[in-house]
């Protein structure tokens, strides 16, 4: 029987959803309290999309920076990772004098993003590569010593990697590019509602991330935090009517017409979240991922890396001698959801999220399938 949170969520009937990492869920407690918010928003838009949408989005603002630990004046909402990352690629200057270094674990748009300003700028972009399964901090450090020339401009990186899933030493990086007179970026898409942030206590100088991944949030919704160098440069990619205000909410509170509900359910989101955490149900989701890791590790599925850098609920395992097409097919007729993709040498790389509505008997419906897979 599976777990009575799971009746939270409108998933289809004998669907065993293990890629809760991908988009996220929103919860029925949410999506209510979206119902009651677009109610709101149609009865009077020119009321509520207007100056009063704004404090409103401030005080979400608020409400999230003290869920997570983040200052407020250095905090803005978003679209999601994807228009956070855009602003401050867009944002930073880049010269031909500036190096620019992304790791190739990375999301593949931040690196093409990256790799597209760097190329306009004529500044220097190095990928650097990190083998899997991951080898650890001093081997990473050591790459990045030996591959990277003279100073460095800016230095982006994954607190979780996506594809690979793997909880990358952010502290370690940042003090390295801090050394080589750089700024850390950090993709926080995997963060929130799963580890811990601390930006100020990294020492990174800017962070993007979503918050409909890991929280019952509607989608989509992001979050930009940046320090106090930066607060007044970055800019949203996009050019609208608030483009230009001092204020780091406002600036971000109008990117055109928008629908702004999923920003305005976050308080229930984070409420239910914090739910959940009081009652112990996302450390036996964290058991129930150690649970899935030895359970796969017997097929011969290698996790992406050691137990010191694998994520709470986030893990991804290499899959010797499949093809993609071959294990995305298998999950999909046995209505099995789990991200499958290409790693960065081209491995074929297999991920898992276990979320709240999740039990053992997934786990064992997937590792079933893997071995008809893995050994025919």
């Amino acid at each position: 029987m599976k777990p009575a949170a799971s009746e939270e969520f409108t998933l289809a009937p004998g669907l065993i959803q293990l890629n809760h990492a991908s988009y996220g869920l929103a919860s029925r407690t949410v999506a209510d309290a979206a119902m009651k918010h677009r109610r709101r928003i149609e009865s009077d838009p020119t009321r509520h999309l207007g100056a009063e949408l704004l404090e409103d989005l401030r005080a979400r603002t608020a409400l999230v920076c003290t869920a997570f630990g983040l200052t407020p004046e250095h905090t803005t909402l978003c679209s999601n990772a994807t228009s956070g990352a855009a602003a401050i690629i867009a944002s930073v200057p880049l010269t031909p004098a500036d190096t620019v270094v992304v790791l190739d674990t990375e999301y593949s748009s931040i690196n093409r993003a990256w790799q597209v300003a760097s190329g306009r700028a004529g500044a220097r972009y190095i990928e650097i590569a990190v083998p899997l399964p991951f080898q650890g901090t001093a081997s990473l450090l050591s790459r990045l010593e030996n591959e990277v020339p003279g100073p460095v401009s800016y230095l982006q990186t994954s607190l979780i990697s996506s594809s690979a899933a793997l909880r990358l030493p952010v502290a370690e990086i940042a003090e390295w590019t801090r050394g080589r007179g750089g700024h850390l970026i950090l993709d926080a898409a995997h963060g929130p509602g799963h580890v811990r942030i601390a930006p100020d206590t990294w020492g990174v100088a800017a962070v993007f991330g979503t918050l409909h991944k890991w929280l019952p949030a509607e989608r989509t919704v992001g979050f930009l935090w940046l320090t106090e160098q930066l607060v007044d440069r970055i800019r949203p990619a996009e050019v609208s009517l608030t483009w230009d205000s001092a204020d780091l909410v406002e600036r971000f509170s109008w990117p055109g017409t928008f629908d702004p509900v999923p920003r305005l359910c976050v308080g229930a989101a984070v409420a239910q979240w914090v739910g959940w955490e009081h009652k112990g149900l996302l450390t036996e989701c964290e058991k129930l991922a150690d649970h899935a890791t030895s359970t796969l590790e017997a097929l011969a599925a290698r996790p992406t890396a050691g137990r010191e850098y694998l994520p709470p609920r986030l893990r991804s395992f290499i899959l010797d001698g499949v093809t993609v097409a071959e294990v995305k097919s298998a999950l999909s007729k046995a209505d099995i959801r789990a991200w499958v993709g290409p790693g960065p040498s081209g491995e074929c790389l297999l991920r898992i999220a276990t979320h709240i509505y999740n039990d053992r008997g997934d786990v064992a419906a997937l590792a079933a399938l893997l071995e008809e897979v893995l050994h025919p």
